[in-house]
């Protein structure tokens, strides 16, 4: 049964309640970012209002496959104007949607920085006026999609899983966000852990590191065990098991959602960023 303890939303005392972005990232791929952000969006929709799922691989979806849900438009025919933006949106369930940016659309892995603006601006339009939350499932690695979009959420999310190049991969990441993009404060989640013990020493090892090389703060929310279920259930296109719902609702409720969102806004930002990099 999933915990109902409630996830506080960001909010400004007395004024409008404002959308917060949350970015889940990894040094590699393979170590479950993309069922870690799934599951992430489903508990904070069953707690904290609607949450809209942006896969952040443009041209190399994957979200979808993991639903075994085929969406009859994605980003690019939103892109190319055959639909309005409102027609790429998917429903999972109730509270919970996600936008694919399909599989194998070149056109959309490199766009033009003016298009992609555009595309950017029509988007915070769309999440801003429907949602509470919009979760990105950033590409692995240190592609300056993914560094874009971290450093401009609300809260950057880390995974890693106690392999070491997991684990080097990540603090290169971290390292990268921090030195190049002025990012101070991370949020590390140790994926398919023995135990509680081997999730914080993989953390520590991060921290150690990242406190010795860099001035990143990198905050612990948790580890999440290794479980053959979810395998069969990721087979079957089914990315939800209970276990695996509780350890990671277990680790969001120590993020501080309960915090005023910073002053410029995730959009400028991330248009800032890749304005800087055209």
């Amino acid at each position: 049964m999933m915990e109902t303890q409630a996830l506080h939303l960001l909010k400004a005392e007395g004024k409008e309640q404002r959308t917060g972005y949350i970015s889940v990232a990894s040094g590699k791929g393979g170590v479950g970012k993309t069922l870690i952000t799934i599951n992430m969006g489903r508990i904070i929709s069953k707690n904290s209002g609607k949450v809209l799922i942006v896969d952040g691989d443009l041209g190399l979806s994957n979200v979808h496959i993991m639903l075994g849900i085929t969406p009859p438009k994605n980003l690019y025919h939103y892109f190319v104007g055959e639909v309005p933006l409102e027609e790429v949106v998917v429903p999972i369930e109730e509270n919970l949607a996600f936008i694919s940016s399909g599989s194998g659309v070149k056109e959309l892995v490199n766009l033009p920085a003016s298009q992609l603006r555009n595309l950017i601006y029509r988007l915070q339009e769309y999440a801003e006026t429907n949602y509470q939350w919009v979760l990105f499932d950033t590409p692995p690695g240190i592609h300056s999609d993914t560094t874009a979009l971290v450093s401009s959420s609300h809260f950057p999310i880390i995974i890693t899983t106690p392999e070491p190049t997991a684990i080097a991969d990540a603090y290169g990441l971290i390292k990268v966000l921090n030195q190049e993009e002025k990012v101070k404060e991370f949020y590390l989640i140790v994926n398919k852990v023995q135990n509680q013990e081997e999730g914080l020493r993989v953390f520590e090892s991060i921290r150690i590191v990242c406190e010795k090389f860099t001035s990143a703060e990198v905050k612990y929310l948790g580890s999440i065990k290794y479980n053959p279920k979810m395998i069969r259930s990721i087979v079957n296109q089914n990315p939800f098991e209970e276990g695996f719902t509780k350890e990671l609702t277990n680790a969001l409720l120590r993020l501080p959602l309960n915090i005023k969102p910073q002053a410029t806004s995730f959009w400028e930002r991330l248009i800032s960023k890749l304005r800087r990099g055209s």
